[in-house]
């Protein structure tokens, strides 16, 4: 679908589209940059902004212009793309946890 959306509209907007299909007022949209600068991110995030959604960034280096544009962020400060993935990984097990309780998901 990535693929597709990439290749007839644009790779910038490619989130963007798949957002008009599926996200409705009050979602939780998660962008994920590490640099915090990523194109296609920021304009989903944008899009989720101004359509009622509720925008969370996680972002590493400075945080970009995303850390910025995200309703919420979870800033890995670190001017490393390594570590700023690790600390995005760890968010995701401890939300999957969280969600999941005491079971295996």
């Amino acid at each position: 679908m990535v693929m597709a959306y990439s290749n007839d509209i644009s790779y910038e907007d490619v989130f963007i589209e798949q957002l008009k299909n599926v996200m409705k007022s009050g979602d939780l949209v998660l962008g994920i940059s590490g640099s915090g600068n990523s194109e296609n991110v920021l304009r989903a995030v944008l899009w989720a902004n101004e359509n009622g959604g509720v925008t969370l960034a996680l972002c590493g280096y400075t945080g970009g212009k995303l850390k910025g544009l995200a309703k919420h962020h979870v800033h890995a400060d670190v001017n490393d793309m390594q570590l700023s993935e690790d600390v995005h990984f760890f968010f995701g097990h401890i939300v999957m946890q969280k969600l999941c309780g005491e079971k295996m998901c």
